[in-house]
């Protein structure tokens, strides 16, 4: 698969929108690989990840602060 289809084949949580995550131009991109299948993650689903795995208790709460700073410099929303 070529890099154009990696990055064509981009992976987001289901109701990835309602959540206020969204790809925005210029966004970091990362390229992955399974056994079967290679495609591209976004930095905004990885962060809409950890912050479904926070609120769920998955992972340990993280500082406001943090997210504020994340939210302002990856243009996401916060509930």
């Amino acid at each position: 698969m070529d890099h154009k289809d990696i990055l064509d084949n981009r992976v987001s949580p289901a109701g990835a929108d309602a959540q206020g995550f969204s790809m925005i131009e210029g966004e970091i991109v990362f390229a992955l690989q399974d056994r079967y299948h290679q495609f591209s993650m976004a930095l905004s689903t990885v962060l809409q990840c950890l912050r479904m795995a926070e609120q769920e208790g998955g992972v340990p709460h993280l500082p406001s602060d943090w997210w504020i700073q994340v939210a302002r410099r990856c243009a996401i929303h916060l509930d």
